[in-house]
């Protein structure tokens, strides 16, 4: 062979060895940022206070021969596919690599996370396997939920997405989900529970295979139609996995995963961590007046934590003083206290009235002087106060610097270390904020960024108000010039004739409210997300500002400075 030639092919054998391994490499990263991503609903539950600071393992289920022994068992892949053919379901469950390392997600990477959800499943898996057997849909759509929110309810996904069952905005409302300022029907388990199957069902007439209802629960039938047809009309989804969205792609696999683990959790050595109440353990009351979560957490003697966690659907901590009934859960057990207590309890969470500005009519002078039959009404008229107008204050503001958290969208060709500096930021700094594990971003990958924003703040104790003073008589202004730190008191007397003498006095006072500040102690099992809950109009990003941290992660014994209310 000629040697020119020899050397072209073994380049061209080169190439396409690169090109190959350049393929596998990317797919290994595509896959592991999936998982990550259906990982990080996971993590969710850390911040769930319910199941951090009342949680006990099942002592129904508890195997302690091989508990105590800490064993992680380990199976073969035939192991695996016997199994898996053993479960009767009316969805077809195959087994392949894909598969596999969501298993090794929820069987040995998060265990204990795991043992939560099994935990959790159940408060929710009875009212699922009701709700979808009155609907005629698998049992198994229940595992679903698991891979959407890790059971909870209130869980918010980067793109907005909310609730047990993950529900868009714009598709709940669809789906007769409503949201307004005080509720969210997404977070209700039942509302959202059937809007789920009304999805399924839809879903199902239109393609026939619960597999591809599953991938148009993750992607919308837009992107599992746009598939089909790029697949040649093909209707399966091993067969159309190919051309779906890379989180769709693993999002069938970890279904399959799911309910293979909750099936053999105990050949896993996974045991339940329990909240500290089931399904059969909770009742629900109709209400249809205002009720105040925090009177009702001190009336019935329960933390104000479970209310919360039993009732996500309640935004602000208390059921809204409208026309439409609305549904309070609470455990069986304080129920009838709840009953006994209700006048109470109603008439407590009563707001009180609001204030309401005083009207006050201008006066009208009227003319002495005359000798009709309204002499008298005149002379009392004229003797009115001359009106004293409101102050007009002048308020002064200035900018300042404020710094926030903004998402970036990874472009073409950037680095971690150009958009590092992009924000002025050290590429150490934006690899530990966004738990990155290489240097490598991805075209369309979300980061999260420091950034300073310009913010329009009202100059305090500088103001000036100017208070005219009219007099209806002689058209005279007076202008007092008063500085906003000392009480407001003007008065004036006007003469309107030579017997009768008018009088106005008027005084505002203004106090500055002064922001009020308590230290909390972090015990065991506090997170941010309880703390908040703790005290009247807290968010979690107000205690992160004013401590200035970092991240959610608290230690035991650390002092967190609260802004309260009052």
């Amino acid at each position: 062979m000629n040697p020119l030639k020899k050397l072209s092919k073994n380049f061209l054998i080169f190439f396409f060895c690169l090109m190959g391994t350049k393929s596998s490499v990317a797919q290994v990263s595509d896959s592991t940022q999936n998982i990550t991503a259906i990982s990080s609903m996971l993590d969710s539950l850390v911040t769930l206070n319910h199941v951090v600071r009342f949680n006990c393992l099942d002592a129904n289920c508890f195997n302690s021969s091989m508990a105590n022994t800490g064993v992680i068992p380990y199976f073969s892949d035939e192991e695996y596919i016997t199994r898996m053919s053993k479960i009767s379901c009316p969805i077809p469950l195959s087994y392949n690599r894909y598969v596999k390392d969501f298993i090794d997600l929820y069987a040995y990477r998060r265990r204990a996370l795991t043992q939560r959800v099994m935990g959790l499943s159940n408060l929710y898996f009875p009212m699922y396997e009701e709700i979808l057997d009155k609907e005629g849909l698998p049992l198994e759509f229940k595992y679903l939920s698991i891979i959407e929110s890790a059971l909870n309810p209130v869980a918010v996904s980067r793109v907005g997405a909310t609730g047990l069952w993950q529900f868009m905005y714009s598709t709940g409302i669809i789906y007769d989900l409503k949201v307004n300022s005080f509720t969210d029907d997404r977070r209700d388990p039942v509302k959202s529970t059937y809007a789920a199957c009304k999805y399924f069902k839809d879903m199902y007439s239109i393609y026939g295979d619960w597999l591809l209802v599953i991938a148009s629960y993750n992607c919308g039938a837009g992107n599992v139609n746009k598939a089909i047809k790029r697949s040649g009309g093909k209707k399966n989804f091993w067969e159309i996995m190919q051309y779906l969205p890379a989180e769709t792609r693993s999002y069938v696999p970890a279904f399959i995963a799911v309910a293979y683990v909750m099936n053999y959790s105990r050949e896993h050595n996974l045991y339940p961590i329990t909240p500290a109440y089931s399904y059969f353990q909770v009742d629900t009351i109709n209400v249809t007046k205002q009720v105040n979560f925090n009177v009702l957490a001190n009336q019935i003697d329960l933390p104000l934590d479970v209310i919360s966690f039993l009732n996500p659907i309640y935004k602000k901590n208390y059921i809204p003083d409208t026309e439409e009934s609305y549904t309070l859960r609470l455990p069986t057990n304080k129920i009838a206290l709840y009953m006994a207590k209700e006048e109470q309890i109603l008439a407590l969470s009563t707001p009180p009235p609001k204030p309401t500005m005083p009207v006050v009519a201008r006066a009208v002078v009227r003319d002495s002087s005359s000798t009709d039959s309204t002499t008298v009404a005149q002379q009392i008229d004229s003797s009115r106060v001359n009106q004293v107008e409101q102050p007009e204050v002048k308020t002064q503001y200035k900018y300042v610097d404020k710094k926030v958290i903004k998402t970036h969208v990874v472009r073409r060709n950037e680095s971690l270390a150009s958009v590092a500096a992009l924000y002025g930021m050290s590429a150490a700094e934006l690899k530990r904020m966004n738990r990155l594990r290489s240097n490598n971003l991805l075209k369309g990958q979300r980061l999260s960024v420091n950034t300073t924003v310009k913010v329009k703040v009202p100059i305090e104790n500088n103001n000036q108000a100017i208070i005219k003073t009219k007099s209806t008589q002689n058209n005279s202004v007076v202008d007092t010039v008063v500085d906003d730190a000392t009480p407001r008191t003007t008065n004036v007397v006007t003469q309107a004739d030579t017997t009768n003498i008018g009088s106005a006095n008027m005084s505002t006072t203004n106090q500055a409210k002064q922001p009020k500040y308590v230290y909390h102690l972090v015990q065991p099992g506090d997170t941010l997300w309880n703390i908040a809950k703790r005290y009247n109009g807290v968010t979690i990003e107000m205690i992160k500002n004013i401590n200035n941290l970092r991240s959610s992660q608290l230690k035991v014994g650390t002092k967190l400075k609260v802004l309260v209310s009052g």
